[in-house]
Parts: structure tokens; C-alpha cells; sequence
């Protein structure tokens, strides 16, 4: 059973939310942040990426970043650009790009139901970001992005919302700069708020999307402040708490996550090939065009600017009793990364690069442009694949997945 609870979100005055809103802090680049506020000075990057509003050569501690970054919030707070609901409420937030859409409830999530394994992980946090994280959150006394979260998808839920929207005024509808349309809707009455809480306990198990360094902090900062308030009840109060929007499985969309490597480990093209059909057919591209892979199993491979098609042929690999060791991203960095480039650890070394969502072809080619030596393009991993791991309290390798479209930050800011 998942509870469920609405909160009074601080989020922009409509007239301001095109402007303001962003895409998550794990996503841009400092450089990317810096050129958004100088179009947008308001843009809510200076939130949650605060380094983009300091030179370059300034290179401040996580807290230091984490002041800045509540002074950002607090001046669009004094300034009246972000207003506090006045009462606790759950929103409707609907992305749509092309024929695809998705649509979620907005809701505080509990970090007690977390730790008990109800809101299930399926990726290794690095400690670095969780500590950043920390900071964020508790020097600026707020939630300041949501986590995307999906369960197995509920008939009753979906026909709830869609009620809803068709009976509540939209309170925002605008196209962010990456070309997805963005809908949110309000719901503040009593009935519906209970009914659906009393939905949501009917759902056994809620999976991680994104969010794992937020959620994982958000449940720091809860034994933080429970401690210092010595109290004994530490889902009392509001730290207890984080945002989310959730969203039914059948409307989550994963795409590929591609690994670029910055050399071959002293390999020759031709040796490196030679030990690849080993375990893999090798097949050349004659069109020589970038090949992103239709099936699990597949993999595309750009090696000294020619382009392949790699396919498993030992058996033992697809068979593997290990649901994780089958995953493409393992076989991947078991057979090839790992023993042939020596990089074991991949969300450690410098030598790999992670590339996913749209556009990814003309981002690769750019990649192979700058110096890098090999690119590895995967199918991308399914949701019940995501699910299976998660049920069994397993682990995938970094950058698993990546899921598009992206929340936007700064629509819906959980205080406490």
C-alpha cells in the first residue's frame, strides 16, 4: 500500500511559466545553464544548477553552491514570480511530443514508504551527487525538482485523471524549448483527493524512473531533521516528504543509452575486430550510415569512422540465469569495456562518455568529430526489464536508461 499526499506546491505565476521552467540539473551542462539565464535571467537553472551564475574559475563547495542557490529561490519568492498554494493540492502534469504523451499525478511521496522498498531502485547512486543533493536540499529548505516514478498501470486511476482534466482549467500549457507540449491541471477538492489516496493503496510497488540521487537524498535529510528535532515520529513533518509524478508503466518510454570511448587500449582496428568475433558476428555497414540497433542483442559499433552491426552468437550469454547479466548494457560492458578497453568501472572513468535521448545520432556524430575513437549504440532496456530488476532488489549497471521525455524543474517546488 503507497500513500499518496498532497502538498501546497510554490510554483510560477502562469504568466511567467515558460520562462522559468527547465530541464533537471543532470542534464545541462554548466556552459548549456549559463547560456539558458542569459536569455532567461529568471530561468529556474539558477536554482538547481547554481555554479551556472558564478564564473568559470569559481569553484565553491557544495554548500557554498547550495546558498546560492536558496538565495536564487527566496528572490523569486520576494519578487512574487513563485507563489505558495494555499492549500495542499495534486496536480495533473501531461508532456506531449509528437504522437507520444504521457500524463502523471503530482504528489509528495513518503520517504518512510522508500526505505520500507515500496518505491523501488533499480541504479547505484554515486556519493558525490547524493552529498550535493544533501546540501541542496537542506540549505534551501526545499524539494526543488520532481522524481519520475511509474507503477503498474490501474484502469480506476487513469479514468480518475482523465475526469478530471475534463472538468478542471488548465493552469498552464506551454511548449518548452525542447519542443514538448506541457499541461498541468489543479485538483483541490476534498472528494478527489481522498478518492484518490484510497486509489494508490490498491498500488503495491512504485519504480524509479528518475530521481535516485534526489529520493536518496530527501531520506538523508529526513534522519537529519528528525534527529535535530528529536522526534521520535519523523513522517510528521513535511522533510518526510518528496515530489514526484507518477506515471502508469504503459506510458513510460525508454530510449537507448550509448557509450563513446575515447581510445581502443592499444588495439589495432583489425585486432580489436578479430577479438569481437569471438562472441559477436561482425558485420560491416556499407552504407556506412550510423546504426541504432532494432532489437535486444543488437549493437551498433562506429570503429575508425566505419560503422557495424554486432550480433551475439555465444548462446550462453542470451541465457544467462542472471536476469541483470542479460541485460544488453551488461553483456556490453562484461564482454567488450571491461576486458578488451579495461574500463570496469564505467561511472567512474574518464574514458567513457554516456549519450542518450533525442537527436542522438547527430550527437554522436559531433562525439566522433572531437576524437572519439569508438562509439557503442544499444537497444534501449524495457520497462519490464526495469521492473524485474527493481522486484528483485537488483542493480543495473550506470546509465541503463534514459527516459524522455524529461520533467521539467521548477513547476512544482515541494517546501518544508
Amino acid at each position: 500500500m503507497v500513500e499518496i499526499k498532497p502538498f501546497r506546491a510554490l510554483r510560477p505565476k502562469a504568466e511567467f511559466i515558460s520562462t522559468i521552467s527547465c530541464l533537471p540539473y543532470d542534464v545541462v551542462s554548466r556552459k548549456e545553464a549559463a547560456d539558458v539565464l542569459k536569455m532567461f535571467p529568471d530561468s529556474f537553472l539558477k536554482v538547481v544548477k547554481p555554479e551556472s551564475t558564478v564564473p568559470i574559475q569559481k569553484n565553491l563547495s557544495p554548500h557554498g553552491l547550495a546558498k546560492i542557490a536558496a538565495r536564487n529561490l527566496n528572490n523569486l519568492k520576494k519578487r512574487n514570480i513563485m507563489v505558495a498554494e494555499q492549500e495542499p493540492c495534486f496536480y495533473i502534469y501531461q508532456q506531449s511530443s509528437g504522437s507520444y504523451q504521457r500524463t502523471g499525478i503530482v504528489t509528495c511521496l513518503s520517504v518512510k514508504d522508500y526505505q520500507k522498498g515500496l518505491i523501488k531502485k533499480h541504479e547505484k547512486i554515486r556519493i558525490k551527487t547524493w552529498q550535493e543533493r544533501v546540501q541542496h536540499i537542506q540549505v534551501t529548505r526545499a524539494h526543488t525538482g520532481c522524481a519520475l516514478i511509474f507503477y503498474r498501470s490501474d484502469s480506476c486511476i487513469e479514468e480518475m485523471i482523465q475526469k478530471e482534466m475534463s472538468i478542471r482549467n488548465l493552469i498552464y500549457d506551454f511548449v518548452s524549448d525542447d519542443g514538448v507540449r506541457n499541461c498541468c491541471w489543479r485538483i483541490n477538492q476534498d472528494d478527489m483527493i481522498i478518492a484518490l489516496k484510497n486509489a494508490f493503496r490498491n498500488i503495491h510497488s512504485l519504480y524509479i524512473a528518475d530521481g535516485h540521487h534526489r529520493i536518496a537524498a530527501a531520506a538523508e535529510v529526513n534522519q537529519v531533521e528528525s534527529r535535530e528535532r528529536k522526534s521520535t515520529k519523523g513522517s510528521d513533518g513535511e522533510y518526510a516528504y518528496f515530489p514526484a509524478v507518477l506515471i502508469p508503466d504503459h506510458q513510460i518510454n525508454i530510449l537507448g543509452y550509448h557509450r563513446l570511448i575515447k581510445n581502443i587500449h592499444g588495439f589495432s582496428p583489425d585486432c580489436f575486430l578479430q577479438k569481437l568475433g569471438k562472441k559477436f558476428k561482425v558485420e560491416k555497414m556499407t552504407s556506412n550510415q550510423p546504426f541504432l540497433p532494432f532489437k535486444k542483442h543488437e549493437f551498433g559499433m562506429n570503429l575508425a569512422d566505419q560503422w557495424y552491426q554486432l550480433s551475439i552468437i555465444d548462446n550462453e550469454l542470451k541465457e544467462s540465469k542472471s536476469m541483470i547479466d542479460q541485460l544488453d548494457v551488461s553483456i556490453l560492458q562484461n564482454q567488450i569495456i571491461n576486458p578488451l578497453l579495461s574500463i570496469i568501472n564505467s561511472q567512474e572513468s574518464r574514458k567513457i562518455n554516456f549519450i542518450g535521448g533525442k537527436d542522438v545520432l547527430s550527437k554522436l556524430s559531433k562525439n566522433l568529430r572531437q576524437g572519439t575513437n569508438i562509439v557503442f549504440t544499444l537497444y534501449p532496456t524495457s520497462v519490464n526489464e526495469v521492473m524485474k530488476v527493481a522486484d528483485n532488489r537488483g542493480i543495473m549497471p550506470p546509465k541503463s536508461t534514459w527516459f524522455e521525455p524529461k520533467l521539467r524543474s521548477g513547476i512544482f517546488v515541494h517546501l518544508f
